[in-house]
């Protein structure tokens, strides 16, 4: 509240149904770049000075993808290049609008805070004030739905928790067949989108049934925390 002000978290929050992303989304420039507009507008990022990268980790060399003999990649990347903020965006995750909003959104959460000067990159914990910027500022029901991801294994189709308290912490990056596009777990994003509801006025919000499974059981539990007396 004291960074942003009172009327940031009274915005609309993004959900599906907000028009973000076209029912026929592929993933093409256009699109994404049309994609990233919106998603700074409801975040108070001016799309102006926003620049839009690509890369395809799939052409990256193998031994830069390793990391403790594991396969590992970025999806999203953010630096300052010519006075400009840069979003870096990997094709690879193009093809799924919910997952590549949630990575642009966790991208501009750095434009609100490094870009603009509200936290040092050697914070600690800036990645994870960098996630819960995106609740704050209206992404939240993306960010959080992110932390769990439908994928495509050689068994058929599976779901791949990416927000485990006890196992995975959500690293901003890939590893095969899991996705990490996150630092917070599921349950954390839960209880930070209650948060986000209590400053909202909101006790029973209806985008609250669309949500993942994890993240809407911790955001019940955590309104029924913050309304004890």
């Amino acid at each position: 509240m004291k960074e942003f002000g009172p009327e940031a978290v009274k915005r609309e929050t993004a959900l599906p149904s907000s028009g973000l992303f076209p029912a026929d989304f592929v993933g093409t420039p256009a699109q994404i770049e049309e994609l990233v507009g919106r998603v700074c507008m409801v975040m108070g990022v001016d799309p102006g000075d926003v620049r839009v990268r690509y890369f395809d980790s799939a052409d990256e060399a193998p031994d830069a993808l390793r990391s403790g003999g594991r396969r590992h990649r970025a999806v999203g990347r953010y630096h300052k290049a010519d006075g400009h903020a840069v979003i870096e965006l990997d094709l690879r995750e193009a093809g799924d609008p919910a997952v590549l909003t949630a990575i642009i959104a966790h991208e501009l959460g750095h434009v609100r805070l490094l870009g603009e000067d509200r936290i040092q990159g050697l914070d600690v914990d800036h990645e994870r004030l960098t996630d819960l910027v995106t609740v704050f500022l209206g992404m939240g029901f993306f960010t959080a739905n992110a932390a769990y991801r439908f994928t495509k294994s050689v068994q058929g189709f599976s779901v791949l928790p990416l927000g485990d308290l006890t196992e995975r912490m959500l690293t901003g990056t890939a590893l095969d067949p899991t996705h990490h596009l996150g630092y917070l777990t599921e349950r954390q994003f839960g209880y930070a989108l209650a948060c986000y509801c209590l400053l909202r006025g909101e006790t029973d919000p209806p985008w609250s049934r669309l949500l993942e499974p994890g993240a809407r059981a911790a955001l019940r539990q955590g309104l029924r925390y913050l309304a004890r007396p």
